[in-house]
């Protein structure tokens, strides 16, 4: 084998100073001081070349004579024209006389400067290569990707970044109203006017007795006359008395009228309880009116009535209808207001129900907050330092390793019932960031660290051990008091209310980055380690769920038990003592427990494109939710809670959707797939970089919300910035609906009982609701939650008859609100009707799409200067880049000059010792006169004040000189208006000045187009064509059509039959086409005879 032949050794720079026009000199000391050219303190061994003076060196020639060192070089020296000579030191250690060089030409003074220059960069050169070794090439053996991995790159331009400053802002004012604090559930204080005493006088009852009591009528009348009024009636029997049907007109033979009044009237004024005797009835009166009841006995009389009421039968029955439908005479106000009968869809405001804080959370943000899926009024609340939905603030940095060692890591669960204490307070070694119930396990809660591992709490029995009331006897309970005040000084260390985490995943196969959203796969399929999404067998169901992380990956996990991998060389030590545990201790032990430190994912899916560092640091994503029916089943635990139980919708392998929508912290929304390996890689988890089918930068901040319809699952909602988007999976590289607001969206969620209505938190406080159905330019109901920025919206996923959404802020606590009975309408028209309006948008993007690419491939000019701008566009900016660049690179020189040169500077001992003495002077005098450091400094601020205030006012007006042309503008402006008019540009005419000229024209030129016109029709006439037979063919044509709806035609029909036309219509067929004929051909003849 043949060896590689060395490189050649790079050759020694010895710099040549022997050339024409350089003479040496050996120069005394006194000379030296003479010409300002002394070694060791004008010149050394490192900078030996110095410009000298002329005129100096003239004088030594002249003082000294023939004795001088450069009176052998005068004349040379007389010759130079420069003020100033080069001369170098030559440095040599074995000669003990100092020799010079002297550049007596500009051409030698030139030479001698290039190679004194050349030899100090290689000296400062060897000497920086020598200190600072050059680093190598890198010889890349395969893991310099994941190194690129970690290094961040810009690679996005810069981002509009909003700062919030503190400013008063006017808030929707409250309506305080009084509440007893005794009469609410949630009352905790009372408070009661200051100085002033109420004597309230209390009614009582009082008891008597009644021998007789008046009996209770109660009598009702159809209409109720508002007030009283005087009313004509036809009836006068109660004002005559009563009268008998012969009276009346009735049968003669029961006996005489007369007698039978006066032995009624005589019967009732003999009553002993009557005091008051009655009024005879009048005669007269009574008289005419049995003549006018015997006229209505008559059967003429009857029978005009009968005609009239049978006339107006019509007219009484709607009288009658209307009048049982509605009292006109009556007021309704009151009943209102008693039954409480108003519309109750009036109203979009959401009432407050509950609200939640705890002082654990103090100065800290609701991170996640999520309902329980099967216990009504469960919420889990996690709380953390920051959020991606608030803006971060110009502030010390807490020192992490202190946080996680010391700081508390809240996960509180609270129910509806009680808003002061959290029924369970959840253990975490670290910040959680986001948290997940199973929909359809009611016992597992899953929650994602900030250091990126997996927290499980299975919470069976948990709630269950806490809202038990333990129920002792007299003698137990004095034992335990007794106990209790014996043993105050012993910490309780067993709480029900504190659960620990049953679960950690490991930390090597977890995320590197905090966690961000948590979303389950539905149990009818299964992820295989290899990445493939298959339908499970055998009716089983899997336990599976996906998270995404802010390091660009998305992990699959199964808690499947059955599926614990066990990392090798971890053997479990048994315990030779105990053999097996009693049965009291695996009580509460939950299956769960094997997964500890064992749980790692069984995919990893890379946001990122194969071959390129860079990933998508995700903030949530999308996906199908799982298909579960939710039935109530009653339990009685006395809790006032309602408990539900999940019924599986299965599912085939039509329905297995790989889709996902990814944003992430830029504002970039990705729709990426993916589809798994035929075979395992034979790494601890199988990786695959996703197929990202687009990608779109509409969203102007991080992408906080992402979250598919309930109802219709291709249609997605995103929030970011200040924009919320709609996707549809139909189409691709824009979003179906988006729309910008004033302010900025932190969160949002779809309606579990409208497709089209949505629920969106603003920075302002503020809670939107948009009805897509009802209109998409502006929300339909704003209410103002919160005085600060709402960070989160939450809805209750189970039905009751007054639903919540839970609403959390920047102030750390969560409230919950009842949503107005309008937002809770079912109706199976709203889904069609939202896949109408989702079809007829997709129809016109895709028409707007189709239209512009069309019209960009027949303008493709106009797309080639597009191009060229945005191509100038970048080469500006490339250079502004490379300018600024250059700049800092210059001043980053400067300064490395400058501090070199500062440490070039050594202080020689008698400079140290003045500086000592100096500093110790000043000590000794502060001694002696007892004077204080502190105090003089104190002393010295209002002199320092000063300064600062009169370099501020320097600084004014430093920059109202800078801009006194700007401020002599304005004052112009203001001043005189008319000054900086500007003037009117005249708009130019393209017609003359004379006008009668131009109408002359005009009109010679009408008489030329008329003469042009009539000629032209006259050489080109226009014939109609036009044929009978077709005419008459579409006619009946036309009436066989109307035939076929005789009824509607029934009336014409007749007109028809009864007229003369029946008789006429075949004489008229037959002779009409041969007059019609001879009409044309006059009528003809005639246009012939006027066109000529």
């Amino acid at each position: 084998m043949t060896t590689a032949q060395p490189q050649p050794r790079r050759k020694r720079f010895i710099p040549k100073y022997d050339v024409e026009g350089v003479y040496k000199v050996i120069i005394g000391e006194e000379t030296q001081i003479q010409i300002e050219m002394v070694v060791g303190t004008h010149i050394n061994a490192q900078y030996p070349w110095k410009m000298v003076s002329k005129a100096k060196i003239m004088e030594t020639i002249e003082v000294g004579g023939e004795l001088s060192e450069f009176f052998p070089i005068k004349e040379h020296i007389e010759a130079y024209t420069q003020e100033f000579l080069l001369m170098g030191y030559i440095v040599d250690e074995s000669n003990d006389l100092d020799e010079f060089y002297v550049c007596c030409t500009t051409e030698a003074r030139d030479h001698c400067k290039q190679q004194s220059d050349r030899f100090i960069k290689r000296q400062e050169k060897k000497l920086e290569k020598a200190v600072q070794k050059k680093p190598r090439p890198w010889k890349g053996l395969g893991s310099e990707a994941e190194i690129k991995e970690l290094i961040p790159v810009n690679t996005r331009p810069l981002m509009e970044v909003e700062i919030r400053a503190k400013f008063p802002i006017q808030n929707q004012t409250n309506k305080f109203r009084v509440r007893d604090t005794n009469s609410v559930r949630d009352g905790y204080i009372e408070l009661t006017p200051y100085r002033q005493k109420f004597n309230n006088v209390f009614r009582r009852r009082v008891d008597c007795a009644s021998q007789a009591a008046p009996a209770m009528c109660e009598r009702a009348a159809q209409t109720e006359l508002r007030y009283p009024q005087n009313m004509w009636t036809q009836s006068v029997t109660d004002a005559l008395g009563d009268d008998t049907d012969a009276a009346a007109g009735g049968d003669a033979s029961r006996g005489s009228p007369t007698k039978d009044v006066e032995a009624e009237v005589a019967g009732k004024s003999s009553d002993e309880d009557e005091e008051v005797a009655k009024e005879p009835p009048d005669e007269v009166a009574l008289q005419t009116y049995r003549a006018a009841m015997k006229r209505m006995r008559r059967a003429s009389y009857i029978k005009m009535i009968n005609n009239f009421v049978g006339d107006k039968k019509t007219e009484m029955e709607s009288i009658v209808e209307l009048n049982t439908v509605m009292d006109m005479y009556c007021n309704d106000y009151p009943n209102l207001v008693a039954e409480k009968t108003a519309d109750i869809y009036d109203s979009m405001a959401f009432e407050e129900y509950v609200c939640f804080t705890d002082v654990r959370a103090k100065d800290k943000y609701v991170s996640c907050a999520m309902f329980h899926p099967m216990w009504t009024g469960i919420v889990a609340i996690a709380y953390s330092d920051g959020s991606p939905r608030v803006m971060k603030t110009l502030s010390s940095r807490p020192d992490p390793i202190q946080r996680a060692v010391y700081g508390l890591n809240p996960v509180l669960i609270w129910s509806h019932i009680d808003s002061l204490i959290p029924k369970l307070y959840l253990e975490c070694p670290r910040e959680v960031k986001v948290l997940s119930f199973c929909p359809f396990d009611e016992n597992i809660l899953v929650g994602g660290c900030i250091n990126g591992q997996i927290v499980l709490w299975d919470i069976t029995h948990k709630l269950e051990n806490v809202e038990k009331i333990e129920v002792l006897s007299e003698k137990r309970e004095k034992y335990r008091i007794a106990m209790n005040a014996h043993m105050g000084w012993m910490k309780t260390v067993q709480d029900n209310a504190v659960v620990q985490a049953t679960a950690l995943s490991n930390l090597m196969t977890s995320h590197y980055g905090p966690v961000t959203t948590i979303n389950w796969l539905s149990p009818n399929f299964i992820v295989t380690p290899t990445g493939k999404m298959t339908v499970m067998q055998d009716k089983k169901k899997s336990l599976m769920f996906f998270t995404g992380s802010e390091d660009g990956v998305i992990l699959i996990w199964n808690l499947s038990v059955e599926n614990v991998t066990l990392f090798e060389g971890k053997k479990v030590k048994k315990s030779k003592r105990v053999l097996r545990r009693p049965s009291g201790l695996l009580v509460d032990v939950s299956p769960f427990k094997v997964l500890d430190r064992n749980l790692q994912p069984c995919y990893k899916i890379l946001l990122g494109i194969a071959g390129q560092p860079q990933t998508l640091p995700l903030q949530s994503f999308g996906m199908n939710p799982p298909l579960i029916k939710y039935i109530y089943t009653p339990r009685n635990t006395g809790t006032g809670r309602k408990y539900f139980t999940c019924e599986i919708v299965p599912q085939n392998e039509s329905e297995i959707n790989t889709i996902l929508y990814c944003g992430s912290q830029h504002g970039e929304l990705a729709r990426i797939t993916w589809e798994g390996h035929e075979f395992n890689t034979g790494e601890v988890v199988n990786s695959e970089y996703c197929d990202i089918k687009y990608n779109c930068h509409i969203h102007d901040g991080v992408v906080t919300c992402t979250q598919k319809n309930p109802f219709i699952n291709k249609i997605t909602l995103t929030v970011g910035g200040k924009i919320f988007a709609i996707w549809c999976d139909q189409l691709t590289n824009r979003p179906l609906i988006w729309k910008k607001r004033p302010c900025r969206l932190t969160d949002a969620a779809w309606s579990l009982y409208k497709p089209s209505l949505l629920f969106i938190a603003t920075s302002e406080g503020d809670l939107e609701t948009w009805d897509l159905l009802l209109r998409s330019d502006k929300p339909i109901s704003v209410q103002t939650l919160s005085g600060h920025m709402l960070t989160g919206v939450t809805l209750h996923t189970l039905p009751l008859a007054k639903n919540i959404i839970g609403v959390s802020d920047a102030n750390g606590s969560f409230r919950m609100f009842l949503n107005p009975p309008i937002f809770m309408i079912e109706n199976p028209m709203y889904l069609g009707r939202m896949e109408t309006m989702i079809i007829r948008e997709l129809k016109v993007m895709r028409s707007f799409i189709a239209w512009q690419d069309d019209w960009m491939k027949n303008n493709p000019q106009i797309l080639l200067e597009m191009k060229r701008k945005e191509g100038e566009l970048l080469a500006l900016k490339e250079e502004e880049k490379k300018r600024l660049r250059e700049l800092e690179e210059k001043r980053l020189e400067e300064e490395a000059e400058a501090r070199r040169l500062q440490k070039m500077k050594v202080i020689g001992p008698e400079e140290r010792w003045q500086m000592i003495i100096q500093k110790l002077i000043e000590r000794t005098i502060a001694v002696k006169k007892r004077i204080n450091r502190a105090e003089l400094i104190e002393h010295e601020k209002p002199l320092r004040e000063l300064e600062a205030q009169r370099l501020e006012k320097e600084r004014r007006m430093l920059e109202i000189m800078k801009n006194q042309k700007t401020i002599f503008n304005d004052t112009v402006a203001i001043l005189f208006p008319e000054a900086i008019k500007k003037k009117e540009k005249v708009k130019k005419s393209l017609l003359s000045d004379d006008k009668g000229a131009l109408k002359k024209e005009y009109l010679e030129d009408y008489e030329y187009l008329k003469n042009g016109a009539f000629a032209m029709v006259r050489d080109h006439r226009y014939r109609i064509s036009f044929s009978w037979e077709a005419t008459l063919s579409e006619g009946i044509e036309r009436r066989v059509a109307l035939n076929a709806y005789e009824d509607f035609i029934k009336m014409h029909k007749l007109r028809l039959e009864e007229g003369d036309l029946t008789s006429l219509a075949p004489s008229k067929q037959g002779g009409s086409l041969h007059q019609i004929e001879e009409t044309t051909e006059e009528t003809s003849e005639s246009d012939e005879n006027l066109m000529k």
